[in-house]
């Protein structure tokens, strides 16, 4: 897609000015903890894709990019807050500038802004994961199979397959939901059914021999077959008219009044009163911390929100959201109340069956009630209605849980029946029981008026439930056929992804890991991560496996990912701080698989470790001087580089102050800093400290020691190749840097290596103004003088005889290799073992 050539950034985060020449090659950026780092990784974030993700998403509270993205100083002009970076996109050799106010960060100024050129920088802007930090980089490798599932998607830009699954799967477990209470519908239609049949099953058979029974003695012919249209009643239209019937079903009225009485004994019988306890015991446990109370109704709140999400705002209250990032900040919030819902669940199967109790008690009441309205004799029935009604409420407040309190109260009242209700049930019973017994012939009649209109009920009910029963098997075979598909689509992903995972990881371990295999398995929603452990047996990468070798599989997961998201596309990156825990071996070894297997990657990489800046330079992963190293960070000023010309500039600004304590004590420690990077790039002796803190009269004096050496051997290699002019010259070099070590006094350093700057500190700044001068220039004796180059001086190779020394631009380049004479004939073969090695 891109190169980076150059960032700028102006009143950004914790930057007042800043550029960084990243030429579009790999770059470090190195600095301890709090000098600035983080702020050029946002720069680079929000310049191609207008956002800061630290700034956004979960935990991030009340922080926002245009109130916080600005400097403190400049939070009320957001307008200057500003970053501007210069791209290559190669596939269409063109440079990009683009510009980006905190003001309208959806707004950049893109030049040249071409259709072919905005349309690389979209696609740029919808791959945000080329920025990766160790935060993110675990979540990849330690993580639950759910959570990974979600993040690994994300990165591949599968999450829509996800979303799809859980809206299906939404509508396949509501389908199931909302066909539970016609199960129990139907249940109850046919229990009246039977009830008014007088038969102990709902069978063809058994209805008709009962039914052709009464129309046998009413004079009616059998009905042959039963039909979905049948009608129980045929021809009894014309009879009817003659006689006039009874308006209550004797029988059928003592039969719905005996089903009322066996379910009120229900409600009071010993397993009722056990199942009741059991569910008062479990919901007061959740009602007792009022936190975990308000979790339940905010877990319920929450699920039905996620259900909900669909467009780029919230559902409750409108706020602008961009959905993917809501629904990751509701299920982050869910994984707080798994516990709760857990129990929750628990106690609502028990809840259900008490609640279906409750409903089949106000079925039956209403049957009565309606026989009461029959009767010649009027009875009060409303407060049999008023009861229906309570029962209805309690019912739906036992089995939804609602309010903890209020299915608490329902439960306790469960078994409870006012006396007014059972005074109007025992009137109805009364006045059914003083009916005359109908002649054989009203009986007949009544039996199959009551039947037809159960039968009628009956077969709604089954209706209702079979369209439901078609419902939800559809919805169910979607699901499962669009989970079945998209987990194969899916695991040939993640196949692909797995290998190139397990070669990369193999890579960077082939020393004691050569063998080593992995597994991502995918499933309904998860995505299953196991490693190989020496040959043991596979197990989560956080089981044995140390937290160095676990960062290792982060970034090789990631990169395998990137590899198959983007293709040859991946061609810039930005690691941020990834690989704290890796060993300095391994370091090297990730050096060397970033620079040969993605050399077409751009990768720009912060460390707060030195050493690890080193092993960069040493792999070849970048170039000499391809990095910037903070030395410190203020507000007012923002990060300061340990790069000369702006130490130099800060000691004499001090100096000029009279502030010679303060230029005194960063004089010091650039110089540290300074001695280490020319030890290490010398290949200078220094006496070995475990703790490694080294004192500048450590490190200075070898350096000095070992630059004296490598002058004598250049002088002997142009010797020896006939070379005066390069002789000359080093003669000249040599004595110029034994003036300024004379006038820097180092030597006298070796006397008392734990040398301090409380000397200097004395001095006035008259006096101090040379001992900069000196030590300025002394430094300077290890740099190319070069202004495009100012790198340190450095020896090849690192290990091994001495060569040469050079510097980045080849324009010092001092060959260490004395010429070997031409043996003599007839004289002997030196010993083999006894050769010099260079």
């Amino acid at each position: 897609m891109i190169n980076v050539q150059r960032i700028e950034a102006y009143e950004f985060r914790g930057i007042r000015s800043l550029s960084i020449d990243v030429g579009g090659e790999n770059f470090a950026i190195c600095g301890r903890n709090g000098t600035g780092k983080s702020g050029i990784v946002d720069a680079l974030e929000f310049g191609l894709t207008g956002n800061i993700s630290r700034l956004s998403g979960r935990g991030t509270g009340e922080i926002s990019l245009k109130e916080h993205a600005p400097h403190v100083d400049s939070r009320n002009r957001p307008d200057g807050a500003r970053v501007i970076l210069t791209v290559t996109i190669p596939n269409l050799a063109k440079t990009v500038t683009i510009e980006r106010s905190v003001k309208d960060p959806l707004s950049p100024k893109i030049s040249p802004a071409s259709p072919e050129v905005l349309e690389v920088l979209r696609q740029v802007q919808s791959h945000p994961e080329f920025a990766l930090s160790r935060r993110e980089l675990i979540r990849y490798v330690i993580s639950a199979p759910g959570d990974r599932a979600k993040e690994v998607q994300a990165l591949l830009q599968l999450d829509a397959v996800e979303d799809v699954r859980a809206i299906l799967q939404r509508i396949a477990n509501s389908r199931e939901k909302e066909f539970k209470p016609l199960l129990r519908a139907r249940a109850q239609a046919a229990e009246q059914l039977l009830r008014a049949l007088e038969i102990d099953e709902v069978s063809a058979a058994k209805i008709l021999a009962a039914v052709n029974a009464r129309r046998t003695i009413l004079g009616l012919g059998p009905i042959a077959k039963l039909r979905a249209t049948t009608s129980l009643k045929e021809g009894l239209g014309l009879q009817a008219s003659l006689v006039q019937p009874a308006r209550i079903s004797k029988a059928q009225a003592l039969a719905d009044l005996q089903k009322v009485r066996e379910l009120i004994d229900q409600t009071r019988s010993e397993e009722v009163r056990g199942y009741c306890a059991t569910a008062i015991e479990r919901l007061e446990a959740l009602s007792s911390d009022p936190k975990t109370s308000d979790s339940v109704n905010r877990e319920r709140l929450l699920s039905s929100a996620l259900a909900y999400v669909e467009e780029q705002a919230c559902p409750v209250c409108d706020t602008p959201w961009k959905a993917d990032e809501l629904k990751a900040a509701i299920a982050h919030k869910l994984k707080h109340f798994e516990e709760i819902a857990s129990r929750r669940a628990a106690v609502e199967k028990i809840c259900e069956a008490l609640a279906a109790l409750l409903e089949e008690l106000a079925t039956a009441m209403r049957a009565v009630a309606r026989h009461g309205t029959l009767l010649d004799r009027k009875i009060d029935l409303q407060h049999v209605a008023d009861f229906v009604q309570s029962l209805m409420v309690r019912s739906k407040n036992v089995g939804s849980i609602v309010s903890i309190s209020a299915s608490i109260e329902a439960i306790r009242e469960l078994a409870s029946v006012p006396k007014d209700v059972l005074d109007a049930i025992s009137k109805v019973k009364k006045a059914v029981r003083a009916i005359p017994e109908p002649t054989e012939q009203d009986a007949a009649r009544d039996y199959l008026t009551v039947a037809q209109e159960r039968l009628e009920a009956y077969r709604e009910a089954g209706l209702a439930e079979k369209r439901a029963a078609a419902q939800v098997s559809l919805t169910r075979k979607i699901y499962d056929t669009y989970a079945s598909v998209s987990t194969n689509v899916l695991e040939g992903i993640y196949k692909r992804v797995e290998k190139d995972f397990g070669e990369l990881y193999r890579f960077i371990n082939r020393d004691d890991e050569d063998k080593f295999a992995a597994q991502l398995t995918p499933s309904i929603g998860k995505l299953g991560f196991d490693v190989d452990f020496y040959g043991r047996g596979f197990f989560p990468p956080g089981a044995y496996h140390s937290e160095g070798h676990q960062d290792g599989m982060g970034i090789c997961l990631y990169l395998a990912l990137m590899k198959h998201l983007l293709s040859d596309g991946f061609t810039f990156a930005v690691l941020d701080d990834v690989l704290m825990s890796v060993d300095s071996a391994h370091r090297r070894e990730v050096c060397n698989l970033l620079k040969r297997k993605f050399a077409n990657t751009q990768f720009i990489l912060t460390t707060h470790d030195e050493i690890w800046l080193r092993h960069m330079k040493a792999a070849g992963l970048i170039a000499p001087t391809a990095y910037i190293h903070f030395r410190k960070w203020n507000v007012d000023h923002g990060p300061a580089e340990w790069e000369d010309r702006d130490v130099w500039r800060e000691i004499d600004e001090e100096v000029a102050r009279n502030k010679v304590r303060s230029a005194a004590a960063l004089l010091r420690h650039y110089l540290e800093f300074a001695s280490a990077e020319i030890c290490h790039r010398l290949r200078a002796p220094v006496e070995f400290r475990g703790d490694a803190q080294f004192l500048l009269g450590d490190l200075l004096p070898a350096a000095i020691g070992r630059f004296n050496t490598l002058l004598r051997e250049a002088k002997a290699a142009a010797g020896s190749w006939g070379k005066n002019d390069e002789l000359t010259s080093i003669e000249a070099r040599e004595t110029e840097f034994k003036s300024r070590v004379a006038a820097s006094k180092v030597e006298e350093w070796q006397i008392n290596p734990a040398v301090h700057y409380s000397e200097w500190a004395a001095l006035q700044a008259r006096d101090f103004a040379p001992v900069v001068r000196a030590h300025r220039e002394l430094i300077q004796s290890f740099i190319c003088s070069n202004a495009k180059c100012l790198g340190f001086l450095y020896v090849l190779p690192e290990r091994g005889g001495r060569e040469e020394v050079r510097c980045a631009c080849n324009g010092i380049n001092l060959n260490l290799r004395k010429r070997v004479k031409e043996k003599v004939r007839g004289t002997k073969e030196p010993n083999a073992s006894r050769l010099p090695l260079f």
